[in-house]
């Protein structure tokens, strides 16, 4: 009796080992999440995706990212809305036009304010903002740089009809003011200093209009419902990033030169206040001046709905998530 117990222990052991055995080999490896697909483009402000991917932050927090470098701002934006990435960088005011057609959206954070690297730059003769008049000058109509432009002739006394606005890209203006198919126009940093070793002359700057160029990060709708925590990681990351920046400007110039492969005297932070989690958690908050995105947004899609721009107001309250700041 004694022997047949133990051969039935004998047996069970040996049917549990085949069992588990089998769990092993059959069951599916846990699926790896694919990165995260973040666009960006050389503004300055945008940069601290480089540094938390180059410095391992992102991987620190958990979080597979793939970051695309592209010059072109505005293609960024159609290929974003075909749903060929999960996030972006990009000039608040860009965000409305394209919320008009891709409501599936949610801003994150503000990753900037320009404060001087952006301005309208001209060709030498022009001294000026009153010289424009009767002249062609160069923005993306519907995109923030419309705006940024109808404030500077208000500030001057001058409106729309006293010029030929033109629709180009910011990193068009330079070439065009060459061949003279414009006189002047909007764009930014780096092509703001390539304009003026080229001997053209800077109008006018966001230095004089505080708060009206917010840059921010956004994503579809569907990444955050679906991967909130790998969001969360992101975030982290990025304002490691910005931190780190800041406590070591040489240090974050040299990497970003060296990443995208440009000279570290063409980085620069000049002209643009890089926004901290501190920064961001007020300029979340409901107000009545351009410190609140609520409130620039708001000045942003009243303008575009008078220009013919939007023809859909954006819900403020879906548009702004600032879940992921907490």
């Amino acid at each position: 009796m004694q022997h047949s117990r133990s051969l039935c222990l004998e047996f069970l052991l040996f049917l549990i080992t085949l069992s588990l055995i089998a769990c092993t080999v059959i069951a599916p490896p846990k699926p790896e999440s694919s990165p995260l697909r973040v666009v960006y483009d050389p503004w300055p402000g945008f940069l601290p995706i480089v540094i938390a991917q180059e410095k391992g932050f992102f991987t620190q927090q958990g979080v597979k990212v793939e970051t695309v470098f592209t010059k072109n701002a505005s293609d960024k934006i159609s290929e974003f809305n075909a749903g060929n990435y999960d996030g972006i960088t990009l000039a608040l005011g860009n965000v409305l036009t394209s919320s008009a057609t891709n409501p599936n959206i949610n801003i994150i954070l503000a990753t900037d304010i320009s404060v001087g690297a952006d301005a309208a730059i001209a060709q030498p003769q022009i001294l000026t903002v009153r010289d424009l008049k009767g002249t062609r000058v160069g923005t993306r109509l519907g995109g923030f740089g419309e705006l940024f432009v109808a404030q500077m002739l208000e500030v001057n006394g001058m409106t729309a009809e006293d010029i030929t606005l033109t629709n180009a890209r910011g990193e068009q203006i330079l070439p065009l003011i060459q061949t003279d198919k414009i006189q002047a126009g909007h764009t930014w940093e780096p092509y703001v200093s390539q304009g003026v070793k080229a001997g053209l002359r800077v109008l006018f700057t966001s230095e004089q209009t505080p708060g009206l160029i917010p840059d921010v990060i956004m994503f579809q709708g569907s990444v955050l419902r679906n991967r909130p925590n790998d969001i969360r990681a992101f975030v982290r990351a990025w304002f490691h990033a910005v931190d780190y920046w800041k406590a070591n400007p040489q240090e974050g110039n040299a990497l970003i030169a060296k990443a995208l492969k440009l000279e570290p005297e063409a980085i620069s932070l000049e002209g643009v206040k890089l926004l901290t989690l501190s920064d961001n958690r007020q300029a979340f908050t409901p107000g009545t001046t351009t410190e609140s995105l609520h409130y620039t947004t708001q000045l942003y899609s009243n303008f575009f709905a008078r220009t013919g721009s939007l023809n859909r107001l954006p819900d403020l309250k879906q548009l702004l998530n600032s879940s992921f700041l907490q």
